[in-house]
């Protein structure tokens, strides 16, 4: 109580003292500004658009295991009928790979189905080729983590000559040392690589997807090379690998129709796989597709154009 009247007394002895106490002002510029409002939305950030490759990369499929029991004696029916059931796995995974595809799904459904059924045993080719390539080096055939074919498997019977065909894909990956993108950008193009001789429903949408394909196979070189130089030259190796691809394969086709005809093998095919073979056997035998070339057989010089080939090409002097 004495603190506050001795405060008391000392302010009403300067009110009588006629002394005005004034209060220090401050300055209107040391005022701190007031923050800005806030957006309640944050601004958006810039969007990076992926690369078609990158898009490539992230659809490629899983790998697939064949469920194979190596504990048991290998015969050529048991591992053909194995491989089968792979196939066809393999087969309804590359449906779902082909319809994530940048621009697939703009063809005709017809179209799809067309290319998907022209093409599955060069998917399935190219991707058993590419498996042995990199986990095998090109010297036995990896068609899955739990079933390589050695050279002792492959010396059972009606196994070695289809082997042999199958070893030249994979030994031609090894040969050029095809990168990850180049492998991926060749792929497409194979589904794009076998089309009915009456054309497709959709053909000017497919010719338009093939080309933007084909410009990305270009950039995956370029990617790769980093010499202008050897561009043209890397992408007439690789295009040559694609057209070999038919005369491969060719015979591998052959072989699936007759073990699929001959019941005497015993051989099983898994639902899916039958429909497609029994679909496109009849075709075959009527020679009713045409299959798209980059070259001539005589070996022009290098180009970007394509066709689709009605017949072999004949030798003459120009160029693609």
């Amino acid at each position: 109580m004495a603190g506050m009247n001795l405060d008391a007394r000392k302010t009403k002895r300067g009110n009588q003292s006629g002394k005005v106490i004034q209060q220090p002002s401050v300055p209107e510029h040391s005022l701190p500004p007031l923050p800005e409002p806030r957006a309640l939305v944050p601004k958006p950030m810039p969007q990076v658009v992926p690369t078609m490759l990158s898009l490539l990369k992230a659809i490629e499929p899983d790998t697939i295991y064949a469920g194979y029991d190596s504990t048991i004696p290998d015969t050529s029916t048991r591992i053909m009928t194995t491989l089968n059931r792979l196939g066809g796995r393999q087969v309804i995974s590359a449906v779902k790979w082909a319809k994530a595809l940048p621009g697939f799904r703009n063809l005709h459904l017809d179209d799809q189905m067309t290319l998907l059924q022209c093409s599955w045993l060069f998917l399935m080719s190219f991707g058993l080729g590419w498996r042995s390539y990199q986990q095998c080096n090109g010297n036995m055939l990896c068609f899955a983590p739990d079933l390589v074919i050695n050279e002792e498997r492959m010396r059972l019977p009606y196994m070695n000559d289809q082997c042999e065909q199958m070893l030249k894909i994979s030994n031609e990956f090894v040969r050029l040392q095809v990168s990850n993108e180049e492998y991926l950008c060749m792929k497409v193009l194979l589904l794009l690589s076998t089309v009915p001789k009456d054309g497709l429903k959709s053909q000017s949408v497919f010719d338009e997807l093939r080309m933007s394909y084909i410009k990305e196979l270009g950039k995956a070189i370029v990617k790769r090379e980093e010499n202008s130089s050897k561009n043209w030259q890397r992408f007439y190796q690789l295009t040559k690998l694609l057209d070999s691809m038919h005369d491969m394969v060719g015979g591998l086709l052959n072989f699936c129709f007759y073990t699929f005809v001959n019941k005497s093998l015993s051989v099983e095919f898994p639902e899916m796989l039958a429909e497609i073979i029994s679909n496109q056997l009849p075709k075959s035998k009527l020679g009713v597709s045409n299959h798209c070339s980059f070259t001539r057989s005589d070996g022009p010089p290098p180009s970007s154009r394509t066709r689709c080939l009605k017949s072999p090409p004949q030798r003459d002097n120009r160029g693609v």
